[in-house]
């Protein structure tokens, strides 16, 4: 598949936005104040044992909530006597959720350092193979290679640094690897070796609250993740995000970074940035055949109303009236999906679709809708309809929401 990405300036926002043909798929919006992936030396502030959590300070007053059951295997960066959290260890973390809400920052002791071709992990022993490439004869023969590097190295910095084996990591190569030679995936692996040996250093020598490594941009890993399978084509008109990207992206045939200059027409104007945009964020979509979409967000669900506007059946019959409102509710369902994609939409979704009588005209709504939600990259489930006629849907929460992002 074909895919462009367009990165672009709006009113201070840099704005990446996804398009397959002429249709946008999504838009995001860069969070400069975000701290997902950032790595930090973080120290234990509080251990609350009835919620079995631990509170990490990473910088003055974040804390960061820290769940002992999915962080099992905690790196310490202090002498210990025992393997239990307790208030003042030295941690290396890593953030994987912003603040939302109420809710602060999610910190993990599973560090990752992404790379085209391979992810370094602490939550991995030895080498893996993602299970796409599980039978490719290229992936097989890097892992090998890199079997004996990734052994000797694990242990020269529990020596240099003077722990007995605390420190282990492992390797996983990626889906990307397809395309590459066994000695670019090996070379690519011993940076990401050398670069988290340097961090572990750095990292026992150094202060509480110290930011190791701050994360690249979120379009970066997304476009990393999309050019193993399409053929993608970045556009920017932003000399600093094109110089980083052409950067990033040299190796990776698939990908193809373009700088764009027009002083006559602007980039957010060639691909309507801007108007999909105000509409992603406006409570009120009209659909092309005259009907049109509520959206509202509230802090407990996402409210859905399907109204028939200007679409409304001239015949008396009742069958004419079934097709009429079937029409509208399937061109809603397509758009309310599209919708919940570019605001980034997660959590409860209810949507109240037009009545309809004939319960075959409901089962051909609800299967289409269910089509459309399993082609979505973010996991979204329809439940059911409740006895009031309304659809339940829920959706994976992947971060702030458009509207949080543009204030």
């Amino acid at each position: 598949m074909d895919i462009k990405y367009i990165i672009t300036k709006i009113n201070n926002n840099i704005i990446c936005s996804q398009y397959t043909g002429d249709d946008c798929q999504s838009l995001n919006i860069a969070d400069t104040g975000s701290l997902t992936g950032n790595i930090y030396i973080g120290r234990v502030e509080n251990v609350v044992k009835n919620i079995n959590s631990a509170f990490v300070e990473i910088e003055n007053k974040i804390k960061c909530y820290y769940p002992l059951d999915s962080n099992k295997n905690s790196i310490y960066l202090n002498t210990k006597n025992n393997d239990k959290v307790n208030i003042g260890d030295k941690l290396l973390v890593q953030v994987v959720n912003d603040a939302h809400k109420t809710k602060p920052p999610t910190a993990s002791c599973k560090i990752e350092l992404t790379g085209k071709y391979v992810v370094l992990s602490s939550d991995v022993n030895g080498v893996a193979v993602s299970k796409k490439m599980k039978n490719s004869d290229i992936c097989s023969e890097a892992a090998i290679m890199l079997k004996d590097i990734l052994k000797a190295s694990i242990k020269s910095i529990n020596s240099d640094i003077g722990f007995n084996d605390r420190f282990t990591y492992g390797l996983i190569i990626r889906s990307n690897a397809v395309n590459a030679t066994p000695t670019a995936i090996a070379d690519e692996a011993v940076k990401l070796i050398s670069e988290y040996n340097s961090l572990l250093k750095a990292a026992v020598y150094g202060k509480f609250y110290t930011l190791l490594k701050e994360h690249e941009p979120d379009y970066i890993s997304e476009i990393v993740h999309f050019s193993s399978d399409n053929n993608i084509e970045i556009i920017t008109d932003i000399k600093e995000s094109y110089n980083m990207l052409s950067s990033c992206f040299a190796d990776i045939p698939s990908v193809t970074v373009r700088f764009y200059e027009d002083s006559l027409l602007p980039l957010y104007k060639l691909y309507s940035v801007e108007k999909n945009l105000t509409q992603a964020l406006s409570p009120k979509v009209w659909l092309k055949c005259g009907g049109y979409v509520i959206i509202e967000q509230t802090e407990a669900m996402s409210v859905i109303d399907v109204n028939s506007g200007k679409n409304i059946a001239r015949s008396k019959k009742q069958s004419d009236k079934e097709k009429a409102a079937l029409k509208v509710n399937l061109e809603a369902a397509k758009e309310i999906i599209n919708q919940i994609r570019l605001r980034n939409l997660s959590g409860i979704i209810i949507i109240d679709f037009i009545n309809m009588s004939d319960d075959n005209s409901t089962r051909q709504l609800m299967s289409y809708l269910r089509e459309l939600a399993k082609k979505e990259h973010i996991q979204t489930n329809v439940v059911d309809i409740t006895p009031l006629g309304l659809v339940e849907m829920t959706r994976k929460n992947n971060g702030k929401t458009l509207k949080e992002l543009i204030g």
